[in-house]
């Protein structure tokens, strides 16, 4: 085995949050998960998935913290499996994209965003992978949590599973 990487779509564990913008990260590694029954560990921090892709073994993280505190679910499983923070693929929503768009990061701040917060403060580091995934930004001034967390229409939720999901795994595939 060359190559292991945890990757993580960030969200909040409880259902009333499910089909958020905020979730778009979660949602899209439930899809990169869908149909596999291959549960390689579970316990209070999360779920693991694991797939193969040729040499490299590709461990899916669906985490039972919530946004701001999933730094500490990231940070058992990279321990758990030996694995660097350079190993380390994050899937989040960024307000500052355009709906429908991804953007690949290397490194960089926050935007605000608390799962990326919660895994900068954990490791004290922003030198890590990310997907960004575009939400848009139509809300009004001091609106910006109640526009995260509303539900995604059923059209935004077509794109995304149809479009966004092929993009986001086509980034994963360069990556490794």
């Amino acid at each position: 085995m060359n190559n292991k990487y945890l990757i993580v779509g960030l969200g909040n564990p409880n259902n009333k949050f499910k089909y958020t913008r905020h979730n778009i990260g979660k949602l899209i590694v439930n899809k990169l998960i869908f149909n596999n029954k291959n549960i390689n560990f579970k316990n209070l921090y999360g779920i693991i998935y694991k797939r193969y892709y040729y040499n490299t073994k590709l461990l899916f993280l669906l985490s039972n913290f919530y946004m701001n505190e999933i730094g500490i679910s990231i940070k058992y499983f990279l321990n758990k499996y030996n694995l660097k923070i350079k190993n380390l693929i994050i899937i989040c929503d960024d307000i500052y994209i355009k709906f429908g768009k991804i953007k690949l990061k290397l490194k960089g701040g926050s935007g605000g965003h608390n799962g990326l917060k919660s895994i900068e403060n954990t490791f004290n580091t922003n030198n890590y992978i990310r997907i960004k995934i575009g939400i848009g930004n139509n809300f009004k001034y001091g609106n910006q949590n109640k526009y995260v967390l509303e539900k995604i229409n059923n059209n935004d939720l077509n794109v995304l599973y149809n479009k966004i999901y092929f993009l986001v795994y086509n980034k994963i595939i360069n990556i490794i």
